[in-house]
């Protein structure tokens, strides 16, 4: 499979579950060895993990429907286009062209999505938030210089060592969505409870995953989104990504300063 193919005939109905198990099995062989098919699919799922949340409470603005409308009539009109071209032309020479169908809609779609992220969900936590301040704080320390006190870079050690101090043993793997590991810190905070912090650098920014104990917190009001168990907010100009380990009373907090929309795509190309 190519991926002229997976972007016309699988992404939509990959993203929509929608594929038979032979289809399935060779749009995930494609991926393994596809970055840009790997992003396009990231971005086709916050798109649309977006617009369902949004669609049932939002009636779309005039503005955006008249750009979907206007984006549609492009394409049937490349398509009327294109088959005027093919009935012209009797060499009998099949010649393969990168699909330009797509573009139009993805621009539309891209419009609700700027939409509902500017618009959509509830406005941004009124309150501090303590466990969102901590790793705020410890991020724009480690942002301007970062001295891991775990000794290795390598996943499996850092790993390790979070377990031996009774800490959450999961690390995020960004690579990805471009993210390498550049290692990790045990500290205590104001309470004195551990806290893991794993700083990850990349060309367009950086990121910090701080693991914590929840002590009964429960995910605050205000969420932009929630997709997949993550909770993602806009706190204090930051991105946050709030999620919860699935043994024992812990939490996951990132974050970045990377724009939401593009930190939403970061974390749904990569995996905990």
């Amino acid at each position: 499979m190519d991926c002229v193919t997976y972007i016309e005939k699988y992404l939509s109905a990959h993203v929509d579950g929608e594929l038979s198990g032979d289809e399935a099995r060779a749009v995930e062989k494609h991926l393994a060895g596809c970055g840009d098919c790997r992003v396009r699919y990231a971005e086709e799922r916050a798109v649309k993990a977006l617009v369902r949340e949004r669609a049932r409470r939002y009636e779309t603005p005039v503005q955006v429907r008249g750009s979907i409308l206007a984006a549609l009539d492009a394409v049937d009109s490349g398509a009327r286009a294109r088959n005027r071209a093919g009935q012209a032309d009797r060499t009998g020479t099949v010649v393969m062209r990168r699909p330009r169908l797509w573009l139009p809609v993805a621009l539309a779609a891209a419009a609700v999505f700027a939409f509902v992220m500017l618009h959509g969900g509830n406005v941004p936590p009124a309150n501090a938030i303590p466990a969102f301040d901590s790793a705020l704080e410890r991020y724009e320390i480690f942002n301007a210089h970062f001295v891991p006190n775990v000794p290795s870079t390598s996943p499996a050690d850092i790993s390790d060592a979070y377990l031996g101090h009774k800490m959450p043993g999961l690390l995020w793997n960004l690579q990805p969505s471009g993210f390498r590991l550049v290692g990790g810190r045990l500290e205590r905070l104001d309470d004195g409870s551990l806290a893991a912090f794993t700083f990850y650098r990349g060309n367009e920014g950086t990121i910090l995953c701080a693991f914590m104990k929840a002590h009964g917190m429960q995910p605050p009001p205000g969420a932009i989104q929630e997709v997949a168990g993550h909770n993602y907010y806009k706190y204090k100009g930051y991105s946050v990504v709030l999620s919860y380990y699935p043994r024992g009373d812990f939490i996951s907090v990132l974050v970045s300063r990377k724009t939401m929309p593009y930190f939403i795509q970061d974390i749904l190309g990569s995996s905990l």
